[in-house]
């Protein structure tokens, strides 16, 4: 039987669900989201935990793409 590996980069979608609110999900399940704050972005995983704080939308989106690799190394 296959072993679910976590969503894969290219499989990842993102979606602006309302201003400021950016989602990713890949077809299964929620990965992460990204809020806009005043100054920047806020990056969350799928249980809602801050994963930073940064300047660039695209900074943020790579930090919540990145969290199954950083999960796969725990």
């Amino acid at each position: 039987m296959p072993t679910y590996l976590g969503p894969q980069k290219d499989a990842l979608q993102w979606k602006v669900t309302e201003p400021g609110l950016h989602v990713c999900d890949d077809h299964a399940r929620r990965v992460g989201y990204v809020v806009r704050v005043d100054g920047g972005f806020i990056a969350f995983d799928d249980a809602s935990t801050p994963l930073g704080r940064y300047q660039r939308l695209r900074a943020a989106k790579q930090a919540v793409e990145t969290i199954p690799a950083r999960r796969s190394m725990q």
